[in-house]
């Protein structure tokens, strides 16, 4: 039986208002906002760029720019297009979901006796707390899916170790406005609707199935092998799949209207490039700055002592074996997380710089940990069915990977972890040098 009978859900909501108030402590104990330049900096000056830029100084060719060369932050570096044009190196998407903080900020900002120029303490803080909503709208939203199909205790589980026993929880304190925490949320939000527009299709899912695919593929343009998940969720045979098929026929004008949708969220930007690049269709990244899909980072990205995700978040390892067991407890979601899954590995691998530069492991996992959650429900939910000592001794395996990934977290927090140059030997000499 794939759906799960409603009984006592409790402690799953316990976790999550716990979770929740660790997520809050962390960012309220460090109060970034109060240092210059230091919630939004780095990438994330490109993503909130279009902000400034637009509801500022009225600016989209960046003239400012050469006026001041951190009018839009401190570490804003944008790109000579073919026709000699300041270009923003990322696509809008991001800016959208900062706007509700951005435009609160804007409006206080003078009448709490700061400058309204987008990067004074107001607009800080308002960003750091936005990714906290954010974050707490994914949890609610991926706890309702997984109630759907998996036990409170599970669930509950689940919800912890996601956000602290991973990466997850550095970027909703330390680098908040970073992509990552919205695009767990955008993919939350996705997979949730996926579930119930296949289900039944309606006006409304339609509506916000393209909306969100479109701030999906705007925030991380990679992001589109979601579509995957639509075709094959809930398909476990060659009958499903064609059954799946003729639903897409069947309700075709919905399909479209997806499309429309989707299309409709990124006219802006290809308007922006055609205005500003004198193209439809602009790669904004140095040409270096590609993938490389012939020499994929395969091993690295997982094992590497630098970055690895396996070594830095071992917790997640029961996140992909409990793929395997999906075959067994939930099949119909073995092939679309598989395949996923999969597709996920190879892309990160393939890009440039498979450690992805400064940060935490492999921090574009995180966009996935909704659906790779679904694996590590699998697997506790095996665990919990096994005999006492089987299930005593996994799940203080479990406890163990988990204490490690809280301590990556604590570490690089610290600065005992580098962002980018660790080696075994620095992992394991200073595993408990925290400072």
């Amino acid at each position: 039986m794939l759906h799960v009978a409603k009984k006592g859900r409790k402690f799953s909501c316990y976790t999550l208002v716990l979770v929740l108030g660790v997520v809050m402590i962390i960012n309220l104990e460090s109060a970034y906002w109060k240092v210059e330049n230091r919630v939004i900096q780095n990438d994330a000056t490109q993503y909130y760029a279009y902000l400034p830029a637009i509801f500022i100084y009225n600016d989209l060719s960046l003239q400012i720019y050469h006026k001041d060369a951190q009018s839009l932050g401190a570490t804003f570096f944008p790109k000579r297009s073919p026709t000699w044009e300041l270009v923003i190196l990322t696509t809008y998407g991001l800016s959208v979901l900062y706007f509700p903080f951005f435009i609160t900020a804007h409006f206080l900002a003078p009448h709490l006796g700061y400058e309204a120029n987008g990067l004074t303490l107001p607009y800080q803080f308002a960003i750091q707390m936005g990714t906290w909503i954010y974050l707490l709208l994914g949890l609610v939203y991926l706890r309702k899916l997984l109630l759907k199909y998996f036990e409170d205790k599970v669930v509950a589980v689940v919800l912890a170790a996601t956000v602290l026993a991973t990466n997850m929880l550095w970027y909703a304190t330390g680098e908040a406005a970073m992509s990552h925490v919205y695009s767990f949320f955008l993919i939350t939000i996705y997979l949730y609707l996926t579930d119930r527009w296949l289900e039944k299709a309606s006006l409304m899912n339609t509506l916000m199935l393209g909306f969100i695919v479109g701030l999906i593929t705007l925030v991380r343009p990679t992001n589109v092998i979601i579509g995957v998940l639509i075709l094959l969720w809930k398909v476990s045979s060659p009958d499903e799949l064609k059954s799946r098929v003729q639903y897409f026929f069947k309700h075709w004008h919905f399909v479209l209207l997806v499309g429309f949708v989707f299309f409709l969220m990124w006219l802006p930007q290809l308007l922006y490039w055609k205005m500003i690049a004198g193209t439809w269709f602009y790669y904004s990244y140095p040409e270096e700055q590609g993938f490389y899909f012939n020499n994929p980072q395969l091993f690295n990205n997982l094992f590497s002592w630098r970055k690895g995700w396996f070594i830095y978040m071992p917790v997640m390892v029961f996140s992909i074996v409990g793929i395997g067991l999906l075959y067994k407890i939930k099949k119909p979601f073995f092939l679309s997380v598989l395949i996923y899954w999969l597709l996920t590995w190879y892309i990160l691998s393939s890009w440039w710089s498979w450690g992805y530069g400064g940060g935490l492991s492999i921090r574009p996992y995180i966009d996935s940990y909704a659906i790779f959650s679904l694996g590590m429900a699998a697997f506790l939910s095996w665990t919990f069915r096994q005999r006492l000592f089987l299930k005593m001794l996994v799940m203080t395996i479990f406890l163990v990977a988990s204490f490690t990934g809280i301590q990556s977290n604590a570490r690089y927090a610290r600065g005992s972890l580098h962002w980018d140059g660790n080696t075994r030997q620095t992992y394991l000499v200073g595993f408990f040098q925290i400072e």
